[in-house]
């Protein structure tokens, strides 16, 4: 455990920091700002489409970003916690996306989440700040 997860976690222990229910609630509430993220970024490459006016690449960067949105979504709602981080690096790779920008993605939604519930976006944060130190990483 590296010197940084040692000093959370005892942090975490004195001050009661996020139980399993707010994590589950932060996974939770993090999937549903990438669910966001994904229909927006749907909505970008649609209206674009419907232009017409030649923007094939934007069209796709935001395809892209929808489908990674969606993956990130899936990983973090359905996966282990040791797994998200493989599985958001795998979808960012088979969707030509780099790996800093599923970076930026997930700590966007984390920023934007769709919950008033504190604990939750205390959780919804510490994830993806794990998710983020393991991409950061690889």
């Amino acid at each position: 455990m590296a010197m940084e997860e040692v000093a959370a976690a005892e942090l975490a222990a004195e001050f009661g920091g996020p139980g399993p229910e707010d994590l589950a609630n932060g996974a939770a509430a993090l999937a549903a700002g990438l669910l966001a993220q994904a229909q927006s970024f749907a909505t970008t490459a649609a209206a674009l489409e419907s232009s017409d006016t030649g923007h094939q690449g934007a069209i796709e960067a935001s395809a892209a970003r929808a489908s990674l949105a969606l993956a990130m979504a899936q990983a973090v709602s359905e996966a282990a916690p040791p797994a998200r981080a493989g599985l958001i690096a795998a979808a960012a790779k088979s969707l030509d996306v780099s790996v800093g920008g599923a970076v930026t993605q997930i700590r966007a939604a984390a920023l934007s989440l769709p919950t008033d519930d504190a604990a939750a976006r205390i959780a919804a944060a510490q994830i993806a700040q794990e998710i983020a130190a393991v991409l950061g990483a690889a």
